[in-house]
C-alpha cells in the first residue's frame, strides 16, 4: 500500500492511523503486513515483522506518518505536509474562491455548469473563463481590474484566456503569483 499523488491532508493522517491501528491489531498476519511497511524507517529497518510487532507498544503515530511520508517519496511527515498544504492551497484557487472574492460578487457574469459550455462561449463571445467551486463563469475586464489583475497583462493571451486549462502553464503560474499576492494584501487591509 503506497501513497497515492491525489491524497490529501487528512487522507494521509487517516491512512497513518489505519496503520498503526492494524500493526496493533489482534490479527498478527494483518499485523506483519504492516509491521513490514514499518521497516522503511531507519530505526526498524534491520528488525525483522515479527520483531516489530513484538514491539508494536513502542510504534507510535508519528512513525506511522513518517511511514506514510515515505510512501510517498517525502523524507518526513513535514515535507509531505508542506507539499500536500501546497498542493491543497493550488487546488483551492484553481478552483475558484480567490477568484471569486466578495469584492467581485456584483458583477454579473456568464455562468456555466460545464467547462465545454464556458469554453465555447469564450471562443465565441471571448471574455476571461474562471472558475468558481465545480462552475465556471466568463467576466469582462471591469472583474479583472476588479480582482487586482491588470486585463492587459499578456499572460492572458498566453494562457489562451482560460484559467482553467492555460495553454501556458508558465504564463497561469505568474497570474496565479500576481493574484496571491494582491490577496494577501487584500486580507492584511480587511
Amino acid at each position: 500500500m503506497t501513497g497515492s499523488r491525489h491524497d490529501n491532508l487528512e487522507e494521509c493522517r487517516i491512512k497513518a492511523s489505519i496503520l498503526l491501528k492494524i500493526l496493533k491489531s489482534t490479527n498478527f498476519e494483518k499485523a506483519l503486513g504492516a509491521a513490514a511497511r514499518f521497516r522503511r524507517l531507519p530505526h526498524l529497518a534491520d528488525l525483522s515483522p515479527q520483531d516489530i510487532v513484538s514491539q508494536k507498544e513502542n510504534v507510535k503515530r508519528k512513525h506511522a506518518l513518517t511511514v506514510i511520508a515515505l510512501e510517498n517519496d517525502q523524507p518526513s511527515w513535514a515535507d509531505l505536509k508542506r507539499r500536500l498544504e501546497k498542493r491543497e492551497a493550488i487546488r483551492a484557487r484553481r478552483d475558484g474562491t480567490p477568484l471569486y472574492p466578495r469584492r467581485c460578487e456584483g458583477f454579473i457574469n456568464e455562468w456555466y455548469a460545464s467547462y465545454e459550455a464556458a469554453r465555447s462561449h469564450l471562443r465565441e463571445v471571448g471574455g476571461y473563463l474562471l472558475p468558481y467551486r465545480s462552475h465556471f463563469f466568463i467576466c469582462k475586464d471591469e472583474y479583472i481590474r476588479t480582482l487586482g489583475l491588470d486585463p492587459l497583462d499578456e499572460d492572458w493571451n498566453r494562457i489562451g484566456f482560460d484559467w482553467v486549462k492555460p495553454a501556458d502553464r508558465d504564463a497561469w503560474e505568474r497570474l496565479n503569483s500576481k493574484l496571491q499576492s494582491i490577496e494577501t494584501e487584500h486580507a492584511k487591509t480587511q
